[in-house]
Parts: structure tokens; sequence; C-alpha cells
């Protein structure tokens, strides 16, 4: 037979164990509930009349660039402008019959102009750690976004490339992403690719 008071310490830690587990589930509750809402949601609804922005869709099927338009409302600051259309392209990526499609979660955070001549292109971290491997698959991600940003922002002529405000040596093992983008060679490359 247990002895009473080896009954009541054992009792003592079963209460205990229950009483914590309550208390994680209270506590992952809480951090859901002030966790950091996605990107979508803290972007403010653009309004005002409806502007054609060019998107550079990148297909696997023939590895190009195709080029889309679509209309939709853009604000009038050039970064702002940048990561909408941006934001755009990723989000057509993420479709399911996308032709180039992208790992759940991709996203970028911002787009931050330099000069009027220099973007910086902040991507979230799932775009770059769920990303399909191979020189052409990242390469032809990147031609896309440098070329997007450039159709809305016509003066620019390099674009450079962080994710989650670090630089990082390639974007999925291949490609690489610790200098800057020559806009001019990217077009180019982007005509050798018809």
């Amino acid at each position: 037979m247990i002895p009473r008071r080896l009954q009541y310490v054992i009792l003592a830690l079963v209460v205990a164990i229950f009483a914590m587990g309550g208390y994680l589930v209270h506590l992952k509750r809480k951090a859901e509930s002030i966790a950091t809402p996605p990107v979508e949601a803290l972007t403010a609804p653009v309004s005002g009349p409806a502007e054609q922005i060019i998107l550079y869709l990148a297909s696997d099927e023939d590895d190009a660039l195709h080029t889309v338009f679509i209309s939709a409302a853009l604000p009038s600051d050039p970064g702002e402008r940048g990561r909408v259309a941006l934001h755009t392209l990723i989000a057509r990526y993420l479709q399911k019959d996308s032709t180039h499609p992208l790992g759940a979660g991709s996203d970028l955070h911002d787009v931050y102009l330099v000069d009027s001549t220099s973007a910086v292109v902040n991507l979230n971290a799932a775009f770059s750690d769920t990303h399909r491997g191979g020189i052409e698959l990242e390469q032809l991600s990147v031609f896309s976004l440098v070329l997007t940003l450039k159709a809305q922002l016509p003066q620019l002529t390099r674009v450079r490339f962080l994710v989650d405000g670090k630089q990082r040596d390639t974007l999925a093992g291949h490609l690489d992403l610790t200098g800057w983008y020559d806009v001019a060679m990217v077009a180019q490359a982007f005509g050798d690719l018809r």
C-alpha cells in the first residue's frame, strides 16, 4: 500500500501538471490573438483611378517571362507603388494554376527606394525558404520581380534583394543575392529569353 504522504505528493503533482497545461493553452491563445497580422491586413486599400500594371510572369513550361497587363489602383508613393505591384505579382504565383508556383506564405515586406534609381526589395523568409531550387527557376523569379518593378518605376537602374531585412548569399542555393541587379542587363537577358 502507498503511504498517505506519497499519495498527497502524487495528487499535488497531477494537479500541477493540469494547471500548467491549462496555463500553456491560455498563453498560446493570447499569443495568437496578438500575433502580427499578415502584410495584406496592414495595407490600407488603395483608392483612386485604376491604372495599368505591367506584370512579368514567369513560366516554368517554356523558361520565359510573359508580359501581362492588369488594371488596378496604385498609390502615388513610388515605394508603395512598387510594393503593391510586386505583391500583386507574387499573389499570381501563389494561385493554384500558376505557371511558376512559389511556396506557401511567399510575399515581400517592402520596397525601399535608396534614391530615384535604386530600389531594395525586402522579401519575407518564406519566399526564400520555400522557393524551389535550380538556377533557372530562381533566375525567373528574380528577373520577374526586377522587370515588374521597373515597369512601375521607369527611372530604376538597379535593384537589390534582402530576406527579412538581411542579406542572403543566394535565393534558394543558386542565384546570387549579395549584390545589385542591373536593370538594363536583366532586360537584355529577358530579351534573350523571348
